[in-house]
């Protein structure tokens, strides 16, 4: 080779020493950049000149050395791992967040819990049943009342309030979603069009797309794969969101009905014109099977499909009830009829209800209040039968549904004609569906004596000696008054009946339960399930965080910056230039000395 031609191998290697210690510099200036993955100088033998044969290879010299790329130092898995991690943990998190606030709620608010309020009501009848004709009896257990069911509409008003902000939440992260999916998008172009021409790397546009990517797998599942030509197909939940060519944006529709937001693809629908959910909800919450991650989808189970209301809890048949022994004979077609509707509901709630922390503890609540408020107006307002075998209200309800404002409404029946669906086509489409339940349940929701829609009877407020009428007289003119009975004594029995209710069973708490409780116990174990799930997410919130911080730190150790490696690299680049210069300053000077020679 001649020494000319190895000047340019003397060049190629300044040049290249040059680059890579730009690169250097480029790591070590983003060394706190966030989302920043550390860059590697790859370097390469240029193309070689051949100048014969011999009999076991050729001979050919070596034309420099080229700076190949630069490429990004990253580990598919540790990237794999760490957006599922992260989207579980986000999960968890939103979880135990609703866990704390729930416990506020029923644990304190305004410095009065609602477990006083209970205790007092208890105390209140305590009171009553030594002196049930007493007026200051009376107007104490009429108060305790008013106290109970604020306190009672206070949470149950909470929970409503934290769906709320739950519902808006739902509503902005759709909006940040779509736009983290418009920016990748958008990445993806550039990086096409920078590295179309198999020059150079858009490495900084991909730590900004990877670091969109990694954001973005907090809110669901997340996968990625890569184009040949560097863009990237983004599916979230297992469909496509991010192509190289379109993004498939997700949409908040507003359900009239509940006023919740339902969170579906914008550009998807099933057979039947509906737009298809981002999430199948109804899955069974499982690691191994990765649906429990995301913030998103966490926020949705959590609030809810609507308000929790005491028909969201399926009854069981008791066979004991009168409709099941007509005559004194079991009807046991009947009973196992009933039976299977009640098992088909409990699998329904099951897969719905019972997995939104706020719904299912709301419906709960709301059983206990409707259960108290129904058995004190059944007791204190009995149906009762005139001289000719007419039903009547023999008594005054202490609780009333919102909107009923005369006297003449104040002895209502307490409870609805119709808590369950009849399973017709509400809405006339030639369908019996979901849609026509939820049309009912809208329209039916203000009948029923739920926490929500009660006030105390307004009569007693003005005049709690109406409290106890028992009966009237033939004529239906006039009630007796102030637990009296018809021949002027105390009504010791009404007033001892009212008492056994806080220690007789009540309920379970929900279909999964089995043993029965008292008012008491009931609110006992509601806060307790409550408290337990808060526990499991706080413990399973503090592993999570742990275990994304180890893989974070195993993905560090790949795509983190070092300044002491970098260094060094800095160190070695300097000498292979200084090298570099020191092999053209040989050759100048044998060239120079080879222009003297020939000059004379």
């Amino acid at each position: 080779m001649s020494l000319m031609g190895s000047l340019y191998i003397g060049q190629s290697g300044l040049q290249t020493s040059q680059n890579a210690l730009h690169t250097v510099t480029h790591n070590l200036s983003n060394i706190d950049t966030t989302g920043y993955t550390r860059q590697q100088v790859v370097q390469a033998d240029k193309t070689y000149h051949r100048v014969g044969e011999a009999y076991i290879s050729y001979q050919q010299t070596g034309l420099g050395v080229s700076y190949a790329q630069v490429r990004q130092v990253r580990d598919y898995f540790l990237d794999r791992t760490y957006r599922i991690e992260n989207g579980r943990t986000a999960y968890y998190d939103e979880s135990y967040n609703v866990a704390v606030e729930l416990d506020t709620l029923f644990g304190e608010m305004e410095g009065v819990e609602f477990r006083e309020a209970l205790s007092d009501l208890w105390t209140a009848c305590e009171e009553l049943q030594k002196s049930p004709a007493d007026a200051t009896n009376q107007g104490m257990f009429v108060s305790k009342c008013a106290t109970f069911l604020e306190r009672a509409q206070a949470v149950y008003n909470g929970l409503s309030s934290y769906q709320d902000i739950l519902n808006t939440q739902i509503r902005d992260t759709v909006d940040t979603i779509n736009d983290y999916g418009n920016k990748i998008l958008e990445l993806n172009r550039k990086i096409k069009a920078i590295e179309a021409g198999q020059i150079e790397k858009a490495n900084d546009l991909r730590d900004a797309r990877n670091q969109l990517i990694d954001e973005l797998a907090a809110f669901g599942k997340v996968t990625v794969e890569e184009d040949p030509d560097g863009a990237v197909t983004v599916q979230f939940e297992d469909k496509d969101f991010v192509t190289r060519k379109y993004m498939n944006p997700m949409e908040a529709q507003l359900d009239d009905t509940t006023g919740f937001y339902d969170v579906v693809w914008a550009n998807d629908s099933d057979v039947k014109g509906n737009k298809i959910p981002v999430f199948n909800l109804e899955r069974e919450i499982n690691s191994d099977m990765n649906t429990d991650v995301g913030s998103l989808k966490a926020m949705l189970l959590l609030r809810g499909s609507d308000r929790g209301y005491y028909t969201d809890i399926p009854t069981q048949p008791n066979m004991n009830d009168e409709k099941y022994n007509p005559g004194g004979v079991f009807d046991s077609a009947a009973y196992a009829a009933d039976m299977d509707t009640y098992t088909a509901e409990v699998e329904v709630y099951n897969k719905t209800v019972n997995k939104s922390l706020l719904q299912n503890t709301m419906a709960e609540f709301d059983k206990l209040i409707h259960g108290i408020v129904t058995a004190f107006n059944d007791l204190l307002n009995p149906v009762l039968q005139d001289a000719g075998g007419n039903d009547y209200m023999g008594g005054i309800s202490v609780f009333l549904r919102q909107g009923t404002l005369d006297a003449e409404k104040t002895t209502e029946m307490q409870t609805p004609v119709e808590d369950e669906f009849p399973g017709t086509d509400i809405n006339g489409d030639g369908t019996v569906d979901e849609k026509d339940e939820k049309e009912w349940k809208s329209g039916a929701k203000t009948t029923w004596y739920t926490t929500a829609n009660l006030k105390i009877n307004p009569l007693l407020l003005q005049q709690y000696n109406q409290l106890g009428s028992l009966s009237r007289d033939e004529v239906g003119s006039s009630y007796t008054k102030g637990f009296m009975t018809v021949d002027n004594k105390e009504n010791r029995e009404m007033a001892d009946a009212l008492l056994g209710l806080f220690t007789q069973d009540f309920s379970t708490l929900n279909p999964n339960a089995v043993t029965p409780s008292n008012y008491s116990e009931y609110y006992s174990n509601l806060i307790g399930e409550a408290a337990g799930i808060g526990y499991a997410y706080k413990v399973t919130s503090q592993t999570q965080a742990m275990t994304l911080e180890s893989v974070e730190a195993s993905r560090q150790q790949v795509v983190g910056v070092s300044d002491n490696e970098e260094l060094n690299n800095m160190i070695m680049y300097q000498n292979a230039y200084n090298a570099s210069s020191r092999y053209i300053n040989a050759i100048n000077e044998m060239l120079s000395h080879l222009i003297q020679t020939l000059g004379t």
